[in-house]
């Protein structure tokens, strides 16, 4: 008796998960003026930022 032999096939492939990253703080700004120095990164709020250079440049 000879059987007939049929390939085995997966139906589905397994979905693997993404791995989510949180975004990067890149550095946006370096400004020293003086003694000070400020390193303004793409996390800060940019009303914020604004504030902080408009006190910091007058």
């Amino acid at each position: 008796m000879i059987e007939k032999q049929q390939p085995i096939v997966a139906l589905n492939h397994p979905v693997r998960s993404k791995k989510t990253r949180p975004p990067r703080n890149n550095l946006l700004l370096t400004l020293k003026k003086n003694d000070l120095e400020l390193n303004f990164y793409s996390s800060l709020d940019p009303e914020i930022m604004n504030k902080l250079l408009e006190k910091v440049l007058s």
